[in-house]
């Protein structure tokens, strides 16, 4: 008995591991030039070329960008519901990031027909034809990246990052992301990009304190 009572004593002593935060800094090393003039491609690698309609906009190449921190087997998040409209022949928002189990909304707002789906492994879907003020809904049961088209325009094109993992976001106007609540371990940040694809870097994260990693997201010039 006088054995459990040290056991217990010491346990106390040591204490639960503590859950810290970790900051993600998202370098964009280069741009994408506007000579781009290639017809739009579907690409299943996990990034899309740029449409022309796009080339001709300003562009943060933050706002393309989401980070995840992949490690120790998470917590399920609870699943989210989010809608990505049809307007003006494009998809509003045009990148989000959601946990697995979520579901979307594509309603059209616009007063043509469009037809919405994806060949993306991770959920492929085609939502049909529909009108204006008609919506459809796809649930995202598996984590991947699912990018979304339209059959009738090839300029339209959206990503929907679906991750397992509790720890994501998106990178504020620094170019930083603060992940909360990180159990200490080592764990890769992954920073998707809607151009540029998958990038990574590695970080361990300490019993007690913050940690800090950065992420370098090369994006090649068309010529």
């Amino acid at each position: 008995m006088r054995a459990v009572y040290k056991v217990a004593a010491l346990m106390l002593l040591v204490g639960p591991a503590v859950a810290g935060d970790v900051t993600v800094y998202v370098h964009i090393t280069r741009r994408l030039t506007k000579k781009a003039v290639a017809p739009m491609v579907y690409d299943l690698r996990g990034a899309a070329p740029v449409p022309a309609a796009e080339a001709e906009l300003p562009i943060n190449e933050l706002e393309r960008t989401v980070v995840m921190l992949i490690g120790k087997a998470p917590t399920p998040v609870r699943p989210e519901t989010i809608t990505i409209e049809q307007r003006n022949s494009r998809f509003e928002p045009d990148l989000a990031v959601v946990p697995v189990g979520s579901t979307a909304q594509f309603p059209n707002a616009d007063p043509i027909f469009h037809n919405v789906f994806s060949l993306s492994g991770a959920q492929p879907f085609d939502l049909g034809f529909y009108a204006k003020g008609q919506s459809r809904t796809v649930k995202f049961d598996h984590a991947g990246v699912v990018q979304v088209y339209c059959h009738i325009h090839a300029n339209m094109y959206a990503a929907i990052v679906v991750t397992d993992s509790p720890w994501y976001g998106r990178p504020a106007a620094d170019g930083t992301v603060v992940l909360k609540g990180v159990p200490p371990g080592h764990y890769k940040a992954e920073a998707w990009h809607k151009i540029a694809g998958l990038c990574k870097a590695e970080v361990d994260v300490p019993a007690t304190g913050a940690a800090q990693v950065h992420i370098q997201v090369p994006l090649t010039e068309r010529k």
